[in-house]
């Protein structure tokens, strides 16, 4: 009888320190690396193949783990693709990110779930380059509105319009774009506007379920109209030099409740 006793207070002594070590998420569980661990014996620990974990985290070696990293565990032996929306993606942290910015970046309400999900202890000593766990149910954030390399030619801010020299705000971000160069919605939602409208030339709006609203101007040519429910990364329209513009570019902005935020909170920019 007491050896029974024993038996099920060391069962429950090695559960504990295994649960100690995860932290639950939607798509699998978040191991911390302790000194004297490898790739195998967490593998056996969780009863998942090791070439799982490894793609998961898009391990470069099986052999070296770092002491205090933290590894997602994928759920039913399957290895989670970051490069896919249905599973998550890595974000890695860049100067002057915060957790919550990152959380509204990504549009989670709750940015103390994004610090669960990466067991992070104390959200206010993130660290540049550090990887940070983004389950893709989450990630419905906005995203890059051209697939070429950015180039930022004016800021969203304040400043002398460059063609009436007056001092005014600039409600979005100016990215250099060849006149041609195919434009995608940023995030899913509902045509307000497609047409043109002074200064933005051809113009597009696009109305998303958050009270959150992206416009895209100086197109060239409009392939969405009224009324159309577009998903995110869909192409619809081509970028352009309409308007009061001085030269080719895509004019991007993001208003929440009818008022311009920076694009650059919202956007994963280089």
């Amino acid at each position: 009888m007491r050896k029974n006793n024993i038996q099920l207070i060391l069962v429950i002594v090695i559960m504990a320190t295994v649960f100690a070590s995860w932290t639950s998420s939607c798509i699998g569980m978040l191991h911390k690396v302790k000194k004297g661990e490898t790739l195998s014996g967490i593998a056996r620990m969780y009863d998942v193949p090791m070439k799982s974990i490894a793609q998961t985290n898009s391990l470069a070696s099986l052999d070296r783990l770092q002491i205090g990293e933290r590894l997602v565990i994928p759920i039913g032996n399957k290895p989670v693709n970051a490069t896919e929306n249905s599973s998550g993606t890595w974000y890695v942290v860049k100067p002057g990110d915060s957790l919550y910015g990152i959380a509204r970046k990504h549009n989670i309400e709750d940015w103390k779930k994004l610090q669960q999900i990466n067991g992070i202890s104390n959200p206010k000593r993130i660290r540049v380059g550090q990887k940070l766990y983004i389950p893709g149910n989450w990630n419905l954030g906005f995203a890059n509105p051209l697939r070429i390399k950015l180039f930022v030619t004016s800021e969203f801010g304040w400043r002398n319009h460059p063609i009436s020299r007056d001092y005014r705000m600039h409600d979005g971000i100016d990215f250099r774009a060849a006149t041609g160069t195919r434009v995608y919605a940023s995030k899913t939602g509902t045509v307000k506007y497609s047409g043109r409208k002074g200064g933005y030339g051809k113009v597009i709006e696009i109305q998303h379920e958050d009270d959150f609203i992206s416009v895209y101007g100086h197109l060239s040519r409009i392939n969405v109209s009224k009324g159309d429910v577009v998903r995110r990364g869909q192409v619809i329209g081509l970028s352009g030099d309409t308007g009061r513009s001085t030269g080719p570019h895509l004019h991007f902005e993001i208003r929440y409740k009818g008022k311009s935020e920076n694009p650059a909170r919202h956007l994963d920019l280089p």
